[in-house]
């Protein structure tokens, strides 16, 4: 086990996570709930952010201790949310501090498209108190781009980079995809360098895949359009991680790699079993009155009084299922605690894990062997499968 990783441990700490579902196209492949609508601004984007602010305080109802507890993460997803002013993401952020405890170190992120990131629009945000930007840029080959069906201006592409360089946000972020059908593994690991010469403190690598109702789903079943690369995927995802080490980048989630400490604080939440708030069309969020998901239409979400059912949550399910997506050194003591009828049976197949030498376990303290990335799906239904 490496001593110079930060351990995972439950912060009590919750989280709010922001849908924006606008985008100038909506691609293909994607099975996020977001509406294409060209390159003007939405007629509705006022009313929504009245709305975010409208959905805040009726969660915070069903948040009764949300007063003694500190949350300090943020994030902006989406859809685009670059396409919106930066001006409406500070006075959001402005409500927030004034009607929860926001932490004044909060990491506080928006994602951005490629073709919105200019040095004016990421000094606004910064004023705003964005503080981590994430920009979705796949790739940076036309072919690639075309294939995954995303809208992408040619002229915008080699000023990205430059623009994040220069920004006063400092820890920044890219997403890239391999498998696209006829994408090489040089290909991929050329749009990797690129990210990298950037400075990025954050890379997230997404394989792509046929998602059900999506329209890449259905030209893949009617074979008018090639599935995944799956050979290229393998190989990227066996090699990709000792490559981005010698880069300093820890793989500390399947997808996810990030310069030591670096990695997103919000996201970590969805894994290890935090509290976060969930606002806008399509979000989902998860309070101590438990899980629950907003409409998937914005016309509706606007139009409507939220959605009040709190489903319980399943903490064995939902922990085994997540927690263990982390290759971090995990203490695994307080999360345990959470089934104390099921945590010998655990700590028994982590042990038999141990010796079959997929992992480690000193104490508390757990961590997948990074060889484990290739079979980790089977690994973690057999901890979850204790009949």
């Amino acid at each position: 086990m490496e001593t110079n990783l930060p351990v995972i441990q439950k912060t009590n700490r919750p989280g709010i996570y922001v849908h924006y579902p606008f985008c100038v196209h909506k691609c293909s492949y994607c099975d996020f709930y977001s509406e294409g609508i060209g390159l003007d601004p939405s007629p509705l984007e006022g009313k929504l952010f009245e709305k975010y602010k409208e959905e805040l305080i009726l969660r915070l109802k069903h948040f009764p201790d949300h007063k003694d507890l500190i949350f300090d993460s943020l994030f902006f997803g989406g859809g685009t949310p670059s396409k919106a002013s930066y001006i409406k993401y500070a006075d959001y952020i402005k409500f927030l501090k004034e009607n929860l405890n926001l932490s004044p170190d909060s990491e506080i992120t928006l994602e951005c498209n490629p073709e919105d990131l200019n040095l004016e629009y990421l000094e606004g945000l910064a004023d705003a108190g964005v503080n981590r930007i994430h920009v979705g840029i796949q790739s940076f080959l036309p072919k690639n781009l075309k294939f995954l069906d995303r809208y992408f201006d040619p002229d915008t592409y080699p000023r990205i980079l430059e623009a994040l360089q220069n920004s006063k946000i400092k820890n920044y972020g890219a997403d890239l995809m391999f498998g696209v059908p006829g994408q090489t593994e040089e290909e991929f690991y050329e749009d990797a360098n690129s990210v990298l010469s950037s400075g990025v403190s954050h890379i997230s690598i997404y394989a792509l895949t046929v998602e059900k109702g999506t329209e890449y789903s259905r030209k893949v079943s009617a074979g008018s359009m090639l599935p995944p690369s799956e050979d290229v995927q393998e190989n990227i995802l066996k090699n990709l991680p000792n490559f981005l080490r010698s880069k300093g980048f820890i793989q500390y989630e399947v997808s996810n790699y990030s310069k030591s400490g670096m990695h997103s604080r919000h996201n970590m939440k969805y894994w290890t079993y935090e509290y976060y708030l969930g606002i806008g069309p399509g979000a989902h969020g998860f309070l101590p009155s438990g899980r629950y998901s907003n409409p998937r239409n914005t016309s509706a979400y606007i139009g409507g009084t939220g959605n009040n059912i709190y489903e319980v949550s399943d903490p064995f399910e939902e922990i085994l299922l997540s927690l263990f997506r982390v290759f971090l050194p995990i203490d695994l003591k307080n999360f345990l605690e959470y089934f104390p009828d099921k945590k010998e049976r655990i700590l028994s197949k982590l042990k038999k894990k141990v010796s079959e030498g997929k992992c480690s376990l000193d104490g508390s303290i757990f961590q997948w062997k990074q060889s484990s990335v290739l079979f980790l799906d089977s690994e973690i239904l057999d901890l979850a499968d204790l009949d």
